[in-house]
């Protein structure tokens, strides 16, 4: 019965660290994704004060209607913007709990508190799920808002665009 739980055992850490390998990858897609998001919405803000500057801004002075749709737009792709960059921005869930790092040793901003005798000792002695089974909730917590955030930023984006595009067709 000890060699069935020992693999049972084994099985749930090999699984929880492929989980952890699957999240790394999903995390480094959604950045991927925000960074892209970024450069289109930075690019039609930019495309947009070009415009402004060499007066063909649309909506410029044409009625409330196209103002406002102008400004609206503005507005929405600059939040979309603003959520890219959260998006990207690191994030880590130990700011809660500064002494965290005591209990985990698998996020490299709690592996660089130890000693690397203490970390070798916490290696062979420790029962790693625990600490696994932390750390993927931790990071789904953070992949999910991140993704989140990349889908908001895109539709604040599309409907950013379609104002500014209206507020440019019923000049």
């Amino acid at each position: 019965m000890a060699d069935e739980e020992a693999v049972s055992r084994e099985r749930a850490v090999s699984t929880a660290w492929s989980i952890h390998a699957s999240l790394a990858d999903f995390t480094g897609k959604v950045d991927s994704k925000a960074s892209f998001a970024l450069t289109i919405e930075s690019a039609a803000l930019g495309g947009i004060i070009a415009l402004s500057g060499a007066g063909q801004l649309p909506g410029r002075g044409d009625g409330t209607l196209p103002v406002a749709a102008l400004w609206a737009g503005v507005a929405l792709l600059g939040t979309a913007a603003v959520l890219a960059v959260l998006v990207v921005m690191p994030r880590t869930a130990s700011r809660d709990n500064p002494q965290s790092w005591r209990q985990d040793y698998i996020h490299y901003g709690h592996l660089r508190h130890w000693s690397p005798e203490q970390l070798a000792e916490r290696l062979t002695t420790a029962d790693p799920l625990p600490v696994l089974s932390r750390q993927l909730v931790t990071m789904s917590q953070i992949a999910w808002i991140k993704h989140r955030r990349v889908q908001q930023s895109l539709y604040c984006a599309v409907l950013g665009t379609l104002l500014v595009t209206l507020a440019g067709l019923i000049r």
